[in-house]
Order: structure tokens, then sequence, then C-alpha cells
């Protein structure tokens, strides 16, 4: 399996993207960031896209996107996200106010859009790659996944707070080479952490170790580009030779 990261901060400032990953060049986990960074070429080989949640950063590389195959009247792309997840973006996103309703364009029949509802910890399988949603605790609807392609594969909390599902299912989910996790803010910022439905590094280790992962590679991702440094050195303090920081740019093998 082949992990791009297009985007992986909390926020888009400068040169900070937000989230997306495109697996084996077909696949969207997320799709904060697409046209900013990718040719029109490895834009048309993309068939899917499986949404965490709607908050804006989350999804607002679709928009674009969809124009450009609305456009160019390029077939659409099949968009997997668990039902609350949908019903969201179809009242409140493509909704002929907030962007045009592509899940309609250009006809009901053969749209851009083409929503397919999953069920909570139920595997779908997209071109040999399996996604699992699994749901975490933010402020609204979300879910992390378990993705594999054969035996192997990662997990991502998407946006989170503290947790348990999500850890629960990573202590017993075999094939799991990493885990991308959200750490949003600094430990001096840990009260709008939880305000937020975000986690700190603490509190990602406190999870680890109370699941029995403190073995396992993680990267940590979502944080917000003015805390950067402050993340830093919360992990520098931390001696913790199995957390990195994951940075846009980078491909993960596995």
């Amino acid at each position: 399996m082949k992990v791009d990261v297009l985007g992986c901060y909390g926020a888009s400032i400068g040169n900070y993207r937000t989230t997306a990953f495109l697996i084996n060049d077909t696949i969207l986990l997320d799709a904060g960031t697409l046209t900013e960074v990718l040719s029109y070429e490895k834009l048309k080989k993309i068939t899917s896209a499986f949404i965490t949640h709607t908050h804006i950063d989350h999804l607002k590389g679709l928009f674009p996107f969809l124009d450009e195959r609305a456009a160019l009247k390029e077939d659409g792309i099949k968009v997997y996200a668990a039902g609350p997840i949908l019903k969201i973006m179809s009242q409140n996103l493509f909704n002929n106010l907030i962007w045009p309703d592509f899940m309609k364009i250009p006809s009901e029949e053969k749209p851009i859009v083409r929503p397919f509802e999953i069920e909570l910890e139920r595997e779908v399988e997209v071109a040999g790659v399996t996604f699992k949603p699994v749901l975490v605790s933010h402020t609204v609807y979300t879910t992390g996944f378990v993705v594999k392609e054969g035996r192997r594969g990662f997990m991502f909390t998407s946006d989170t707070g503290e947790t348990e599902r999500f850890w629960e299912i990573a202590k017993s989910e075999e094939g799991i080479e990493f885990i991308i996790v959200d750490v949003s803010f600094p430990e001096t910022r840990r009260d709008i952490a939880r305000l937020s439905g975000h986690m700190t590094l603490s509190m990602v280790l406190k999870s680890l170790d109370n699941y029995g992962l403190s073995h396992l590679p993680v990267y940590i991702y979502h944080i917000k580009p003015f805390f950067i440094e402050e993340i830093k050195e919360d992990l520098q303090r931390s001696k913790k030779e199995n957390i990195f920081i994951l940075e846009q740019g980078k491909t993960i093998e596995i």
C-alpha cells in the first residue's frame, strides 16, 4: 500500500495544508487538500473518497475537484461515509446554497458524487483496500478508520479527543504497522484541546500505555501550525522514540 500525505495540518496557513491522504493513487482518505498539489493527470485517477467527518478542513478539496469533473463531463467519484456524515454533506454543503448539489448534477441517475453509506466496524473493500470505520469522540459525528491491504495496514484516528473504542480495536487488530493520531494542541492548551474535541501528546501517550500499544510507531497529525514548535518541545520532553510528526508531501509504503 502507498499512502501519499497531501496535507496533514489543523489549519491552512501559508504552505501548511489540511488533511488528505491518497492511497494507491486512486482512493482519498479525507479531502482537505487536492487540486493545490495534484496534477490534472493524477486527479483523473481518483475514483473514491472515504470521509471521516464534515469539518471543512477535511472536505474543502472536494469543491474545486468536483467542479472540474462536472465542467469537463468526466466520471464522478464514489464517496463513502457513515450515514450521519452523508446527511450533513447533503443538507449543509451540496445544497445549492453553499455549493452546487453534485449529488444530483448532472443528473440524479449519474451524479458527480455517488454517496455510499457505510456501517460502523464493518469493512468495505475498494480496489483491494479495506476500510473499517470506528466511531471516535469529536465535536461532530466522526469516524476513524482501520485501513488495510491484505493483512497489513494502519489506523487513523481522524480528529478526536480522548476516546475508547478506537484504542480497543487498535489493541486487538492484527497487522497494524502504524497509527496516525490527532495531536492538535500543546500541553499548555489542554483546556482548548478538550473543549474542541482534540488531543495533546500526553493524552495520546496515556491511551497508548493503557491499551498496550506503546511499541507501535505513531505519527501525530492535525497540528495547528502556530503550535508546531511547542508540540516539538512536548515530544522532545517525552523521550519517546516511536512518536513522529507527520509531514505533508511524505509517502509511506506498507
